[in-house]
């Protein structure tokens, strides 16, 4: 395969834009760069500039740039209703995808390909597909919208650095699929779908038909597993089959084995094991095999993602936790997997200015809900409202929320599930994260 000769242009240099443009550099291409900002600021993040022209999207003169290429590869992270590709399209530009790009330019006959998409749920199904795959003795490349893109495996098979993987495993948000044109998955899974993207959508059906172009090209002998859809499910009419996918009632319905290796708590990460299971399934995978590599899997980092701690006590990170619907689901699998226990929720951030309000978002969780520490910008201003319906406490920060706990519970459920946005005291969710584990370690340690 080779792209000698010819134009193309890259645009965004995330990740997935840096790998397209050395696969494309490798491919003989030559490539227009383009990111946002001064050239100079971005500029080192491309090694080899010598196959590359870089400018920034700014430009008074993009537009026309970009219509003077064969195809563009546009990144995640940017709406293809951007006003500079606006006239790129009325030309007839292809705008692709990462994951196409590399897909038209990679081998993948001696692979299955497994794709993931949803609204909740897919980083962590795709690692558990990654983890039973991997102790079931399959080589695998997992990427795409999680880690590393897909565009540099098809560079790494192409320099030789790498042999093509048993499985690859994608991981595939709305963005990435409303940009192909030729990827067809082996199998694939929808695994729910609910309100989001507000910023690049103009409704959730827009949204939910985005994620639907997961089953484009799939034909009669290849299948799309699919979970609650919203009510969108009547406008899903795929060439694939499809199959509705219940949530198992215990983890012993799938295999009794899991009681000991499968350490995720709740009715949505049952859901999770068990699309990973038919997914297996479907490409010949004895996923038994793998059940023991499990063991040492607690969670996808700061996704309600349990700790070690001191006897008694049930910790878990779920610091990505941005929103009161994340919360809830994790309060609900709180009540799920542990229903005599006393659980106390750790909750603030910074204030989104809409939504803020508690409500009777919690309500349902009354006689869960032993007590609410509030943090933060948005402790303090939830506190009056919170307090009229828990026991609570407002701090300052987690250090003092988490040196609290050190002192007065003995046993229970710690659920750190902020429910807001980190930015008030962190740099990102990370951060956020990385602190409570370490406060964790430090006062509630084994």
């Amino acid at each position: 395969m080779s792209l000698q000769g010819k134009k193309i242009a890259v645009i965004g240099m995330g990740v997935s834009g840096v790998a397209s443009v050395e696969l494309a550099s490798s491919l003989g291409a030559s490539v227009l760069a383009v990111n946002s900002g001064n050239v100079g600021d971005w500029s080192h993040k491309i090694e080899d500039q010598s196959k590359c022209t870089l400018i920034s999207q700014d430009d008074m003169t993009i537009s026309q740039k970009l219509s003077e290429v064969s195809f563009i590869v546009l990144s995640p992270g940017i709406a293809r209703e951007s006003d500079f590709l606006e006239l790129p399209l009325s030309k007839g530009i292809s705008v692709i995808s990462e994951i196409e790009f590399a897909y038209q330019n990679t081998d993948f006959s001696d692979s299955k390909i497994i794709s993931v998409t949803g609204t909740n749920g897919k980083t962590t199904t795709v690692t558990i597909l990654d983890i039973l795959a991997r102790g079931a003795g399959k080589s695998v490349f997992l990427g795409g919208n999680i880690g590393t893109p897909l565009a540099t495996y098809a560079h790494e098979l192409l320099i030789g650095k790498r042999a093509a993987a048993d499985l690859i495993i994608l991981e595939l948000s709305s963005f990435q699929l409303e940009s192909m044109k030729t990827f067809k998955s082996d199998v694939a899974a929808i695994l729910n779908i609910s309100a989001n993207h507000g910023e690049r959508y103009d409704s959730v059906a827009g949204y939910a038909y985005a994620k639907f172009h997961i089953a484009d090209r799939m034909d009669s002998s290849s299948t799309v597993y699919i979970g609650d859809l919203d009510g969108f499910e009547k406008d899903f009419n795929p060439s694939c089959k499809t199959i509705f996918l219940e949530t198992p009632k215990s983890l012993s319905s799938l295999d009794e084995e899991f009681n000991k290796s499968f350490h995720l708590i709740g009715p949505h990460n049952l859901s999770n094991l068990n699309f990973t299971l038919r997914l297996l399934e479907d490409v010949g995978v004895q996923w038994r095999d793998g059940i023991e590599s499990l063991s040492d899997f607690h969670g996808v980092s700061y996704r309600l993602q349990k700790r070690p701690s001191r006897e008694g006590l049930e910790v878990f990170n779920d610091a990505k936790s941005t929103n009161w619907e994340a919360t809830t689901t994790a309060l609900s699998a709180a009540a799920f997997s542990y229903p005599r226990s006393k659980t106390y929720l750790l909750l603030g951030g910074q204030l989104r200015g809409h939504g803020d309000e508690l409500g009777a978002k919690l309500d349902k969780f009354k006689d869960k809900i032993t007590k609410i520490y509030l943090y933060g910008e948005s402790g303090k201003s939830l506190y009056p409202e919170v307090s009229n319906k828990f026991q609570c406490e407002l701090f300052s920060d987690l250090n003092e929320v988490v040196r609290k706990i050190d002192t007065e519970i003995e046993g229970g459920v710690i659920l750190f599930s902020p429910a807001f946005p980190s930015f008030d005291l962190y740099d990102n969710y990370l951060r956020r994260g990385e602190h409570f584990d370490h406060l964790v370690s430090e006062y509630l340690g084994l």
